[in-house]
């Protein structure tokens, strides 16, 4: 019900308006490995396509913090995340040699790893 009223009034729906503060519950609760992981990529692919300014900040803001986040060494899924995210945000931010190489190992890792998933997402890159 709140929904059309936000809409009639030109507001966000309030989900959009904060679409981290999901993903910041599960970093603080120590939950990276569980959900951190695909809720950072929702998260990033949600505020890349909005496209601000801020929003684009943000989505680099919370690439670092999955990549620095504690997890065992060569945790594969978050790795290749970060190469999708990465791609994602330099193709954001018009820097196209960045952009081809994250895309290129991101194909690679997801191919040589058999993430079906993946390597469907990663082929659908232009």
């Amino acid at each position: 019900m709140l929904r059309p009223l936000r809409a009639a009034r030109g507001q966000k729906p309030l989900s959009s308006r904060h679409p981290g503060a999901a993903v910041d519950h599960l970093f603080r609760d120590g939950r990276l490995l569980a959900w951190g992981v695909p809720a950072t990529g929702v998260l990033v692919e949600t505020l890349l396509d909005r496209g601000d300014e801020s929003d684009v900040a943000e989505a680099e803001a919370a690439i670092t913090r999955l990549a620095d986040a504690p997890a065992d060494d060569g945790l594969v899924i978050r790795e290749i995340w970060l190469l999708r995210l990465r791609a994602l945000l330099a193709q954001a931010c018009s820097d196209e040699a960045a952009y081809r190489d994250y895309r290129d190992r991101y194909r690679a890792s997801a191919t040589e790893l058999g993430f079906e998933g993946h390597m469907a997402m990663a082929e659908a890159m232009p």
